[in-house]
């Protein structure tokens, strides 16, 4: 199994009040197939994939990905998982305003031990014209390929979206 989540809990706390948004979720994929995670608003999906993606950890349970038991790696190791094994393809994209598209990628390519060609990227998304532009002058499905180009330049192991 390529990603097993086991009994993985989550709960966060504002003053007085505790809300449980993840009780005990587990799902199982196999290396090369498509998951997702459908749910009304607050239901815990973003929380689940921040999990996954080493980006937040669950309060009890396990994440395993690729045999590496994610839940269990200490912060310096979690930076590690996080740089070499999964690409993030966020919901509001996060490119950097002041750098260009294949600016953006490159700064992802360049903490890849074997990143992929940056205009090979951009050329995969058909965004090769759109290399010099920043982000504010691309339209939004355009920022959306870049994020996409920049999430699969470092050769991940797994995609978070």
């Amino acid at each position: 199994m390529f990603l097993k989540v086991e009994n993985v809990k989550k709960s966060y706390k504002t003053g007085d009040v505790t809300t449980q948004v993840l009780k005990g979720v587990g799902m199982n994929l196999e290396k090369g197939s498509i998951g997702v995670i459908l749910g009304p608003s607050g239901s815990g999906k973003s929380t689940l994939l921040n999990i996954i993606g080493g980006i937040d950890r669950g309060d009890s349970g396990t994440v395993t990905i690729d045999n590496i038991e994610v839940s269990k790696l200490s912060d310096n190791k979690l930076t590690d998982y996080r740089r070499e094994n999964i690409g993030f393809i966020f919901q509001f994209y996060n490119l950097i305003p002041n750098l260009t598209v294949g600016e953006n990628i490159e700064v992802v390519s360049n903490i890849s031990k074997s990143p992929l060609n940056t205009d090979e990227v951009l050329e995969a998304v058909g965004m090769a014209d759109k290399k010099y532009r920043f982000p504010r002058e691309l339209s939004g499905g355009e920022q959306q390929r870049a994020s996409i180009a920049r999430a699969i330049s470092k050769k991940p192991k797994a995609l978070v979206m």
